[in-house]
């Protein structure tokens, strides 16, 4: 079971990863943004995503690491949600940090836990 959540976790986020890339353009246009400031989203989230590790691997050495997975597939979810109603480059910004920090260490979890 816990394959198969790391495996679908992964495809969902290589996804989340493509999909900005292919609509540059409208949200662009939306967020009155050009494609510098829609690259730095990106890079922002994987900054951020690359710095959470150490955290996510402070969470399991100290916690229920069941707990954490659900409280982080939950938040991830809910920031995922956020994300798709961002109306603002900050707002934007900001969920995306969040899904990165989640991603990260949701995804350190399920690997350690196989």
């Amino acid at each position: 079971m816990t394959l198969l959540l790391v495996n679908l976790a992964s495809i969902m986020q290589r996804a989340d990863e493509s999909l900005l890339p292919r609509v540059y353009k409208e949200v662009g246009a939306n967020l009155h943004t050009g494609p510098t400031g829609l690259g730095s989203l990106t890079l922002f989230r994987s900054i951020v995503q690359s710095a959470c590790y150490p955290l996510a691997a402070y969470l399991a050495m100290r916690n229920n690491r069941a707990h954490i997975i659900a409280l982080g597939v939950f938040l991830w979810a809910a920031a995922t949600f956020v994300d798709g109603f961002s109306s603002t480059f900050l707002l934007l910004s900001l969920s995306l940090s969040l899904i990165g920090f989640l991603f990260s260490t949701c995804n350190f979890l399920f690997k350690n836990e196989i």
